[in-house]
């Protein structure tokens, strides 16, 4: 079981999902990633929290009705671990972005705020431990990669992005090459967690990707069908990394799954039909 436990500055250290329907979206992830789901408490301040195996995973909130009424959709977030809340968010500002909730506690000593960067991609910035504590991560079921999306990739304007992530969070770049484009990636101290690119889904803005890891790509796309999820874009290939495909759940908060190496890069022909709606087991 892959459960990680030390955050440093920068690291990815929880998601969380706020929908139209919290509940519904609790069963849809529940039965697609094999997540337990324990109902809201006032403790979990009203989200549904997810575990397997009885390690942490994500949490599930309601979308509240004010950002709704203000054209806000289904999302999830990516939290970073910082040192100091208020540090992070002067630094923000400095660096261009913008913060949307400022630094407040929530319980075991947490302290976040929620900003947009430079290219207006939503990032939660968190410091302390308390919940999580503990986080399943690349395994099936759990989140297993990030991407920073957006049209920025596409011009100039990624060095910006870049450099936002870099004076914020103190992340250092690194780049690979995916087939002939350049794919940049962030790292805490050498470690990549995520790629920065154009989003494979056109329409939306820039936002972060969360990835979450399953044994049989094909079969879940399937399963997000049968349970009433969308499957956006054609399942891609690449190797050494494996195969993926971005998905929408019922209530449309977009996210992507991910089957690693050695599992065999998906057949073009049934990546197809799951796509076109052929073949898709009910």
């Amino acid at each position: 079981m892959s459960t990680v436990t030390s955050f440093p500055q920068g690291t990815p250290i929880w998601v969380d999902l706020q929908s139209t329907d919290a509940a519904a979206a609790a069963a849809f992830y529940g039965a697609l990633l094999g997540w337990d789901v324990s109902k809201p408490t006032p403790e979990s301040g009203g989200y549904w929290l997810a575990s397997r195996d009885g390690v942490p995973v994500s949490a599930i909130g309601s979308l509240p009705p004010g950002l709704a009424d203000k054209g806000a959709v289904p999302t999830w977030t990516i939290y970073l671990a910082v040192d100091d809340a208020d540090a992070a968010a002067a630094a923000t500002a400095e660096a261009g972005g913008t913060v949307l909730l400022p630094p407040g506690t929530l319980g075991g000593g947490v302290r976040l705020l929620i900003a947009t960067d430079v290219a207006g991609a939503l990032v939660g910035m968190w410091q302390g431990t308390g919940l999580p504590g503990s986080w399943l991560r690349n395994e099936p079921g759990a989140v297993d990669w990030f991407e920073l999306l957006g049209d920025f990739a596409r011009s100039d304007d990624v060095d910006g992005e870049l450099g936002f992530y870099e004076s914020v969070f103190g992340l250092s770049v690194s780049h690979m090459t995916m087939g002939e484009s350049d794919y940049p990636m962030l790292a805490v101290d050498g470690t990549a967690f995520a790629g920065v690119g154009a989003s494979d889904v056109s329409g939306l803005p820039s936002h972060w990707r969360v990835y979450f890891a399953v044994a049989d790509l094909t079969a879940s796309l399937k399963r997000v069908k049968k349970l009433g999820g969308t499957v956006l874009a054609k399942p891609t290939s690449a190797p050494g990394v494996g195969s993926w495909a971005a998905v929408a759940d019922p209530q449309g908060a977009v996210f992507s799954l991910l089957q690693s190496v050695p599992a065999e890069p998906v057949e073009a022909d049934a990546a197809e039909a799951v796509v076109q709606g052929d073949s898709v087991a009910t």
